[in-house]
């Protein structure tokens, strides 16, 4: 099956669309993706965002992580045993 519009011969770059992105023809319905396909691939692009967002939550939380301890004084420090001067 060839990925192209049969009216112009332009590469179909969106299997949603009923219609040719070039030249505006309807798209035979075996060149487009079924529902069930459409459905499959939103689920996997929601599972995809969840992993994402949770992976820059952990990213961020570990950046704040950072910046704490950055801004605990040191033992060594005489701000650590006399307080600010």
């Amino acid at each position: 099956m060839s990925n192209h519009c049969p009216t112009c011969n332009g590469v179909i770059y969106n299997r949603r669309c009923k219609t040719c992105g070039y030249c505006g023809a309807e798209l035979p319905a075996q060149l487009l993706f079924t529902a069930a396909e459409i459905e499959a691939i939103d689920k996997e692009a929601a599972v995809l965002a969840a992993f994402h967002q949770k992976q820059k939550a952990e990213i961020e939380l570990e950046d704040l992580k950072r910046q704490l301890a950055r801004q605990q004084p040191s033992v060594f420090s005489t701000s650590y045993f006399f307080g600010k001067l």
